[in-house]
């Protein structure tokens, strides 16, 4: 007895397969990297720029950028613990660490390198340096932060699996246009920066 069977070709099975993947990852709620822009509010009232608040920024109109007025604070109100330079891809990093408050913060000035700043996802140049373009202002976290502790309502659209350690971007015109950038791979952050 013969039974029929209705085959796709190998190329149209092949196909098909591409597609269903295709559609279910673009289907995806989750996101290698998130950019969440604030219509309204600092990045010093959010649970990943909490940490801001210790510099007491003045946000008067034409006051000074906020990268200078952090690094201003440090020099006057924190210990320098270390200075060292260091090769990260192709840049150049000078870097002094202070300690603030019990807070390890870093001041970092990228020099080579594409954009003169750490690894970030594609399309995220720094065109917004301001005053100190190649000046990051980095907090470190030794045992990391869990991302849904700082993002709240949006941790569970970022994909613990990604090939960038840039997870998140934070950007605020009411902080001069200043942005945070958030790093570290699978449910915690390791690093905000503030550029």
């Amino acid at each position: 007895m013969r039974t029929h069977f209705n085959y796709l070709s190998w190329p149209k099975a092949v196909l098909l397969i591409l597609s269903i993947s295709l559609l279910s990852s673009a289907c995806s709620k989750q996101t290698p990297h998130l950019v969440i822009k604030l219509k309204q509010g600092q990045l010093q009232n959010l649970p990943m720029g909490s940490w801001l608040t210790f510099f007491d920024f003045d946000y008067s109109e034409g006051a000074e950028d906020l990268k200078l007025q952090a690094v201003a604070k440090l020099q006057a109100h924190a210990a320098l613990v270390d200075e060292y330079v260091y090769e990260d891809e192709d840049n150049k990093v000078g870097a002094r660490v202070w300690d603030f408050q019990g807070i390890r913060i870093k001041e970092e000035y990228y020099q080579g390198g594409v954009w003169e700043g750490p690894k970030v996802m594609p399309a995220q140049e720094y065109y917004v340096g301001g005053a100190a373009e190649n000046l990051w202002i980095t907090i470190e976290f030794e045992k990391g932060i869990a991302y849904s502790e700082l993002l709240p309502d949006q941790y569970q659209m970022l994909d613990p699996v990604r090939t960038y350690e840039h997870a998140v971007t934070v950007e605020s015109s009411a902080d001069q246009h200043r942005r945070l950038f958030l790093f570290g791979y699978g449910p915690l952050c390791r690093r905000i920066s503030l550029f």
